[in-house]
């Protein structure tokens, strides 16, 4: 697979987990704390979102998870 399709793969996986937990996955967000600007982008690139859709893409990708 190539690394386009991957990231392609990965994008649906964070549109997912951001959906999956109560989020609009392109709202546009700005988090800041303290007067820093921590984060500001689409709610699917939230890095806790992008996090969990590598290890769900990682996982699902292993061989372990092959059907026989």
């Amino acid at each position: 697979m190539s690394e386009t399709q991957r990231l392609a793969n990965v994008e649906i996986l964070a549109r997912m987990a951001a959906q999956l937990a109560g989020r609009d996955p392109d709202q546009v967000v700005r988090i800041d704390l303290a007067g820093v600007i921590v984060f500001e982008g689409v709610m699917w690139r939230y890095p806790d979102f992008l996090g969990r859709a590598k290890e769900a893409y990682r996982l699902l990708a292993s061989p372990m998870c092959a059907i026989p």
